[in-house]
């Protein structure tokens, strides 16, 4: 196991009513003019939008408003946020969504302490967003589990007439603290609270899938996280109001992702299901689960085919996670691979992308832009061959 420094500086406060300790919580982290963000004003609708509100009144505090920001956000949203605090000079950030709206905001806090543009502060060859020094106070309010970005120090903006994703990384964006009421996840779409569990498991699945360096205690975690998923998911499509199966998705959304925990130890973060995605996310406008689910099988079986030494991490997941019983690697790892088929679509995810409306005529330039900034991959190197190997797969 390689070394490694385990931090997680945000507080999480987990369950029902923890929005009662807003106002005050804001205010202990310096915070007395606050900007409110949040996307399409579901957060309206549902109720949480007038409880936050009476915070701020109970508490003295003010705030000013950013709203509307999408799904896969833009970097004009966070542009536009960044005016507004700084126009009003506010001391505070409240992202109040899903992980679109909480990107967003940790580019927002970076950008308004940088005197530059804040497309500088994309992650750079260094790794991180190195150009980062300072950052504005932010915390969160979960309403949608998935992305983990409640608990971890990373978000991905979307940049350019060619809807290029970016990376802002950097550990001062972690938030401050993050409120976790799984009642707020109550009245998700059964589509999105679905794709937001393919995304859970891709981020638990891309720690895992990592060559063998000894790391058997995050591999453990891992596997009882990737299980729990698998068996509260499908609650939630028989009951949308299960508490239960709802905190169970929202804990394992943050636990996937908090302190990168599951990849401490292990050799480099590479995530190339996630570079693969992002290029049908930024073609397509199509929600960032879907594509993990869409990619993942066959990214599987790629790698499998064409680095056959690593098929014994194939056959472990297949083994302590999906349950099969077959000694040989080779069939025990496909027959894991046709669980998470089976899987993916009793939770009603596209069974590939011609389904999920992907022109066969896209696939190259999709596999061009995945690696236009370098080769992904870990366990086998991804080019501009590969890419295309593994969407026409999928396809």
């Amino acid at each position: 196991m390689n070394n490694f420094i385990f931090s997680i500086p945000t507080t999480a406060y987990f369950g029902k009513g923890q929005i009662e300790i807003l106002g005050e919580t804001i205010k202990a982290h310096g915070g007395s003019h606050v900007l409110l963000a949040y996307g399409g004003g579901s957060i309206k609708q549902n109720g949480i939008y007038e409880v936050i509100l009476e915070q701020f009144r109970k508490t003295g505090i003010t705030h000013v408003e950013l709203s509307g920001i999408q799904p896969n956000p833009r970097i004009e949203s966070v542009e536009a946020g960044i005016a507004i605090y700084r126009k009003n000079d506010c001391d505070f950030i409240l992202a109040v969504g899903g992980g679109s709206t909480l990107d967003a905001c940790k580019a927002i806090a970076a950008g308004v302490k940088y005197s530059g543009p804040v497309t500088d502060l994309f992650v750079d060859e260094s790794g991180i967003s190195s150009k980062i020094t300072e950052v504005a106070p932010l915390a969160t309010i979960l309403t949608m589990a998935g992305t983990g970005s409640e608990l971890d120090m990373g978000g991905v903006i979307t940049v350019g007439e060619d809807h290029k994703k970016k990376v802002v990384l950097h550990p001062l964006l972690n938030p401050k603290f993050s409120i976790l009421d799984p009642e707020y996840t109550y009245t998700v779409p059964e589509y999105h609270s679905m794709a937001g569990v393919a995304d859970i498991l891709c981020h638990l699945m891309e720690q895992y899938f990592t060559p063998e360096v000894g790391a058997s205690v995050q591999d453990r975690m891992n596997e009882g996280v990737m299980k729990s998923v698998f068996e509260e998911a499908p609650k939630i499509l028989a009951n949308p109001t299960d508490y239960d199966a709802r905190a169970n998705i929202m804990w394992a959304s943050s636990m996937a992702l908090a302190g990168f925990q599951f990849v401490l130890g292990k050799p480099g973060f590479p995530f190339p299901l996630h570079g693969l995605g992002h290029e049908l996310s930024s073609r397509y406008d199509m929600t960032h689960g879907v594509t993990l689910a869409l990619l993942t099988p066959a990214w599987m079986r790629h790698t499998m085919r064409t680095a056959p030494e690593h098929l014994p991490v194939f056959a472990k997941f297949a083994r302590n996670v999906m349950e099969v019983r077959e000694e040989d690697d080779a069939k025990a790892a496909e027959e894991g691979v046709k669980k998470l088929e089976a899987f993916y679509s009793a939770i009603k995810m596209p069974a590939n992308l011609r389904e999920a409306g992907v022109k066969a005529d896209d696939l190259d330039v999709m596999a061009e832009k995945a690696v236009e900034n370098g080769k992904l991959g870990i366990l086998t190197s991804i080019g501009k061959d590969e890419a295309l190997q593994i969407m026409q797969m999928a396809f």
